[in-house]
């Protein structure tokens, strides 16, 4: 009965103990992982990702403390943006960065009535090997990509 349990916390634990740590890698190496992440991601991997977005509300204009206001066509252009030219990065958790562009003079959405300017996309790094961080290229497909809103 545990033998599977065992059998997946074995496979599984070598990937979480040689994960990228966001805390220890410098920001200047995770904005370079999130061009290299906006030029390469999969079409599932966005498609998770406003799956994500959807269900968190902030898709909705009415009624959600926090929404996108901008027209949800051109969000996708937005978010890869925010990857590709991130104004500021922050390491959370062991493994998760949080990419911010902030888009002056754009309203991007708003929060309780107020306009905000910043798009935030959060990506999870867990499966990217902390020693394979020079060369990125064969991980990228599998970084979540797992939210994204708008900010200040």
């Amino acid at each position: 009965m545990h033998k599977p349990l065992l059998f997946a916390s074995l496979i599984l634990s070598p990937f979480t103990a040689h994960a990228l740590d966001t805390q220890q890698t410098p920001a200047e190496h995770l904005l370079e992982l999130g061009g290299e992440l906006a030029a390469h991601a999969g079409s599932s991997q966005w498609q998770q990702l406003w799956q994500r977005v959807r269900q968190a509300g902030y898709l909705q204009a009415s009624g959600a403390s926090v929404s996108f206001t901008v027209p949800v066509a051109r969000l996708p252009d937005l978010a890869k943006q925010t990857l590709a030219q991130a104004d500021k990065v922050d390491a959370l958790r062991q493994t998760q960065a949080l990419y911010r562009r902030s888009f002056a003079g754009q309203v991007i959405g708003q929060r309780n009535g107020q306009p905000l300017h910043t798009l935030c996309l959060l990506v999870d790094w867990r499966t990217l090997p902390q020693g394979m961080h020079a060369t990125p290229q064969a991980y990228l497909h599998s970084a979540s990509l797992l939210n994204s809103y708008p900010c200040d």
